[in-house]
């Protein structure tokens, strides 16, 4: 995937990512070391060695799990989802928490009635494709983007990665109150309705693709 960005996304997403904006704060410590007496010569070698010190440092993003095993039973499932929520809540912004954890809500609610209904297995599709990938797809691709890039750089329409992750956690939190009251209803038509309409809206999850 990252093989196939234009050369100016991925000129970007360098520019923007942890491990230069280190590199480059850190390579700032050689000139003032040089104007305040401290070193001499070799000073432009010091400096290039700080940068690439920062660069190694700060270059690893944060790896999120990015799909749960479908062999799990339900509690299994609930208690993965809640390691990947819980490894990507630190980096997302204070207003899609809610929403998050009203999803979670949602998943918890509806995994023992659809358990205890005579839904057939397909029915469980929805709720399944929801918490094993889409969920965590959407938050490992936010996720994976430099932080100052997700709230400054404009994406598809227009819009900041945030303000997509945003939309995706709305649309997700709807469809999952939905999927509730149509597995409290045993709409077994509903729910693959449901499921249509997540596979059309999460197809490419990725916040950079067009």
């Amino acid at each position: 995937m990252t093989a196939s960005r234009p050369l100016k996304l991925r000129a970007l997403l360098f520019l923007y990512g942890s491990g230069n904006i280190l590199g480059c704060a850190l390579a700032l410590i050689g000139p003032a070391l040089l104007f305040a007496g401290v070193i001499d010569r070799g000073w432009l070698a010091i400096t290039a060695g700080l940068y690439v010190a920062g660069l190694l440092l700060g270059r690893r993003q944060p790896e999120l799990e990015r799909a749960i095993e479908d062999s799990l039973t339900h509690e299994q499932t609930l208690q993965r989802l809640d390691e990947v929520i819980a490894h990507a809540v630190p980096h997302l912004p204070e207003e899609v928490k809610p929403r998050l954890a009203a999803i979670r809500d949602a998943v918890a609610e509806v995994l023992p009635r659809l358990r205890g209904t005579g839904l057939h297995n397909e029915d469980l599709f929805t709720v399944r494709q929801t918490v094993l990938r889409y969920l965590p797809e959407t938050l490992a691709n936010y996720v994976a983007l430099p932080p100052a890039f997700r709230v400054s750089h404009a994406l598809k329409d227009g819009k900041t990665a945030r303000q997509l992750l945003a939309e995706q956690l709305a649309l997700l939190e709807t469809q999952m109150r939905e999927i509730v009251a149509n597995a409290a209803k045993q709409d077994a038509q509903a729910l693959i309705a449901n499921g249509h309409f997540l596979e059309e809206k999460f197809r490419q999850p990725d916040f950079l693709a067009r």
